[in-house]
């Protein structure tokens, strides 16, 4: 006899039939949801999309990554390496998965100034205790964003190349704070038969013995910093030894308008041009915004539009320049105010034509060692449009050696084509990791924008492009030498 479809044998035969096709479900849903790799937890929103990474070269992540935590860049290429490698963007297999290049990213960032964001990412990291490299870029994230016991915790843990110098000073300095004092000088011991730091070796019989140390604080490690900060050293004294690593521990040089105005911008005048000079502009864009706003007199413009332009405040250097009458700032020339102006149209976002053409003029009136050739170049890369005329002119235009593997830009240049906006942020990277802080010659600087902006990078192709239209610093003055002391009489 049939079975009848209520029948418990065929309602045993639909529920196998279910559960069959709900594992099948099951595996292939698990089989589409990758899970999270090293490069996927974001360090900060940075606007860059999820597939940064896509089709990008491993080879060349892997060549480029450590070089950006070891290199010092020019800061508008800092920048935009910081904003690269805080994306959370799936990284190309055998770099997401690779615990070392994981640690190359998060060193890389600490390095460029966002330990604060690194130990977000590290802080949702497993497996810290097994790799050297990942626990290490935690270890510093953590001792400079001033947590110090977390810092201790990834120490203690750590299973793998516990014996290296760095994890030995880092262990004698846990033991220190622990009151653990014999076994921190053992450890210390240990860790200077591995290599000196002697910043460290100051510091840390110091903090052993409870005498006071001889010299300043010292932030050019994070066990350093954490070893000044415990000795109650005075950080702000120890400003010439920050790195970018360390640099924001120091508080901004001015810290209220009236204070900035009293000193006449004493410490916007006085810095180093380059990575100094961006730290204290961006520690400055609010006071000169809220002197702009208020309609103060501008006793230095071209201090401070240089200041609003190297901090990306663009609504404020356009206010500035638009208080100039005319074609005159008090105190900047025809072939600066030139740069100025080349420099407002490219953060703009706007057309670049007139600046452009004002540029190729004075080129061409200066001749090869003007500085608007060069300018002219880099601007025109963002797409500006010239005149036949024009074009003929601008052909015969130096900008400069390029420096760059002719190799790694015709890679640039098809990574550009195709679309492939992580791989040609690392190529443009590693160009300007070999050129260092001074930043790609123009020649290079303009292949790069043109380059970035192709591949749809076009507000860092803008940034990169700034950097190099900004006339040079005028010259600190000259110090006055000493008097000579009057002979004594016989």
């Amino acid at each position: 006899m049939a079975s009848s479809p209520r029948s418990p044998l065929a309602l045993a035969a639909v529920v196998s039939v279910l559960a069959v096709a709900t594992a099948q479900a099951q595996d292939v849903a698990v089989s589409t949801l990758a899970p999270p790799d090293l490069f996927s937890n974001p360090a900060a929103d940075t606007g860059l999309p999820g597939d940064l990474w896509k089709d990008a070269s491993p080879g060349l992540m892997r060549e480029t990554l450590p070089k950006l935590g070891a290199k010092p860049l020019s800061p508008a290429f800092a920048d935009f390496a910081r904003r690269v490698l805080a994306t959370g963007a799936r990284a190309p297999a055998g770099v997401g998965d690779d615990p070392e290049m994981g640690g190359a990213r998060a060193m890389a960032l600490v390095a460029l100034g966002e330990a604060a964001g690194a130990k977000r990412v590290l802080d949702r990291t497993p497996g810290l205790d097994q790799n050297a490299a990942l626990a290490m870029a935690a270890a510093e994230a953590n001792l400079i964003a001033g947590d110090d016991d977390r810092a201790c915790a990834v120490a203690d843990a750590l299973s793998a190349d516990r014996g290296t110098g760095y994890w030995l000073r880092l262990r004698a300095f846990c033991q220190a704070r622990a009151g653990q004092t014999a076994e921190a000088q053992l450890t210390f011991n240990l860790a200077q038969q591995q290599g000196k730091d002697a910043d460290y070796a100051r510091l840390m019989p110091a903090l052993l013995s409870g005498a006071a140390p001889t010299g300043g604080a010292n932030l050019r490690t994070g066990i350093n910093y954490a070893l000044s900060k415990k000795l109650g050293l005075d950080i702000q004294a120890g400003a010439a030894t920050a790195t970018p690593a360390t640099r924001g521990l120091l508080a901004p040089p001015a810290a209220d308008l009236a204070a900035a105005q009293s000193s006449d911008w004493a410490f916007l005048k006085s810095v180093k041009p380059g990575a100094d000079f961006a730290a204290a502009a961006r520690a400055a864009a609010p006071l000169i915004a809220a002197m702009v706003a208020a309609d103060a007199p501008l006793t230095d413009p071209g201090l401070f539009l240089r200041a609003a332009l190297t901090a990306g405040d663009v609504k404020t250097a356009q206010a500035i320049r638009g208080k100039m009458t005319g074609d005159a700032i008090p105190g900047v020339g025809n072939q600066d105010l030139a740069l100025f102006d080349a420099a407002l149209a490219a953060s703009s976002g706007g057309s670049t034509d007139q600046a452009l053409d004002r540029l190729v003029e004075l080129g061409a009136n200066g001749g090869a060692k003007s500085p608007a050739q060069p300018a002219a170049v880099v601007l025109q890369a963002l797409g500006g449009a010239l005149s036949p005329e024009d074009r003929a002119t601008f052909a015969g235009f130096e900008a400069g050696k390029s420096t760059a593997s002719a190799a790694r830009l015709a890679l640039l240049d098809t990574a550009a084509a195709a679309g492939r906006k992580g791989e040609a942020a690392v190529l443009a990277l590693s160009v300007a990791a070999d050129a260092g802080t001074a930043g790609p010659s123009a020649a290079d600087r303009a292949r790069i924008v043109t380059a970035l902006n192709r591949a749809g990078l076009s507000a860092d192709a803008r940034a990169l492009a700034v950097e190099g239209l900004l006339p040079a610093p005028p010259a600190p003055p000259a110090a006055k030498p000493a008097a000579k002391p009057a002979p004594k009489k016989k």
